[in-house]
């Protein structure tokens, strides 16, 4: 795990994805649809613009803020027989393998 601040694999990743469907669209899918000379694909390229730039706002934000803590009044009900904690015990295959050694 790196330190906080640097920029890993998986964050260049989404960015590539993004600047990839971004250049797609804008500079060859764009102007071979309607052309970027023409009203309608001049106000294509410019709404894919600013959806691209708050897709990537959007981003900054979720990978720069820290997530947060578990409120410590937080207790799982372990109660409920829906719970995931039931089916974690249920699928377990360590279940089957310790009940064995005993």
């Amino acid at each position: 795990m790196g330190r906080p601040g640097y920029i890993t694999v998986p964050i260049l990743s989404v960015l590539a994805a993004i600047g990839y469907v971004y250049y797609t669209t804008v500079f060859l899918a764009i102007p071979a649809w309607l052309g970027l000379s023409t009203a309608a694909g001049l106000a294509n390229a410019a709404v894919f613009t600013a959806l691209a730039a708050a897709c990537v706002a959007t981003y900054a934000v979720a990978v720069s803020r820290d997530p947060g803590r578990v409120p410590s009044s937080f207790v799982p009900d372990v109660e409920d027989a829906g719970s995931p904690i039931h089916e974690i015990k249920r699928k377990s295959p360590w279940r089957c393998h310790l009940a064995k050694q005993h």
